[in-house]
């Protein structure tokens, strides 16, 4: 064969030649597009030549698929993409609640729903939030005393040494010798009281600081006892203030110790209290943040 008759014939092929790629042309292709994808640049890793039709067409499609890919990847900010990662949604700072002041004296004030910060006089600062309806107030060094404004329920943060030796027989005076300095020594007192059912003290930790645990649930009468004016007496502060006890009232006790400070929380529930009332005084504890205690005084006169 002549080089004009090749020449001719290429030529009728090429006119009347295949118009459709084979699998493996079209597969050539694919792949040419997956390693492109792989490559910083946008061009073609491998240039031809020479191409036939069919080549040309696989080349082709390639092309315009690289294109789409690099057009979707520019506009969409997708992960991974050349238009690089979609920004992360800024998060929405939770608000610092403001530390207020609870006001100080010998009656409880009404108190806003908030956070409240308590320090000087009492001994142990601390912060702890309140909802609507509750009233409290700072009694000297050795009390905080938190209450709902109705209904029933409140929380006490204390520091004593005094503990009854008979909350039903008033004429026996205070324990003697008195508890020791230590959470152990004053949950044994407590839950030794005659007349009182005490459970058993259990390990326990509360706002950060480990102690004790226990509850005294006072009897249903105090039928045969000699009370004091103040009542069926279980502890007293050393200003004077005393801790009393109604009829089948639950006094919850914890007694904690921060950095050495015995601190006495507690909460009593009495018959009927609803369970909004039980829920709120949980709320309290839950939101008690205690500093460490910065003196350590002998709270005995």
């Amino acid at each position: 064969m002549t080089t004009n008759d090749f020449d001719r014939t290429a030529r009728l092929w090429l006119d009347d030649g295949p118009t459709q790629m084979s699998d493996r042309a079209l597969q050539a292709a694919l792949d040419e597009i997956h390693v492109t994808r792989q490559r910083r640049a946008w061009w073609p890793a491998r240039r031809f030549s020479s191409m036939g039709i069919a080549v040309r067409v696989a080349a082709g499609v390639a092309a315009v698929l690289v294109v789409a890919f690099v057009g979707i990847n520019l506009f969409s900010g997708g992960n991974g993409g050349i238009g690089g990662p979609a920004p992360s949604p800024t998060p929405t700072p939770t608000p610092t609640p403001t530390p207020l002041s609870l006001s100080t004296g010998s009656a409880p004030s009404s108190l806003q729903p908030g956070t409240y910060a308590i320090a000087d006089p009492f001994l142990v600062p601390f912060t702890v939030s309140v909802p609507a309806g509750w009233q409290g107030n700072i009694g000297g060094p050795y009390a905080v005393w938190l209450d709902r404004t109705s209904g029933s329920g409140g929380v006490g943060i204390q520091i004593f040494e005094k503990v009854y030796a008979d909350p039903c027989h008033y004429d026996k005076g205070l324990l003697n010798p008195l508890p020791g300095p230590t959470v152990d020594d004053l949950a044994t007192a407590l839950a030794s009281l005659p007349g009182v059912q005490a459970t058993t003290p259990t390990d326990v930790t509360l706002a950060g600081y480990q102690g004790k645990q226990l509850t005294l649930t006072a009897p249903a009468s105090f039928a045969g006892c000699t009370l004091s004016p103040d009542g069926y007496l279980i502890w007293e502060l050393p200003l004077g203030a005393r801790n009393t006890l109604s009829p089948s009232v639950l006094d919850r006790v914890w007694i904690l110790d921060v950095n050495g400070q015995r601190l006495v929380i507690d909460t009593k529930e009495s018959p009927g209290q609803t369970a909004q009332d039980k829920a709120e005084v949980q709320g309290i504890l839950d939101s008690l943040h205690i500093a460490p205690a910065t003196v350590t005084p002998s709270v005995t006169p």
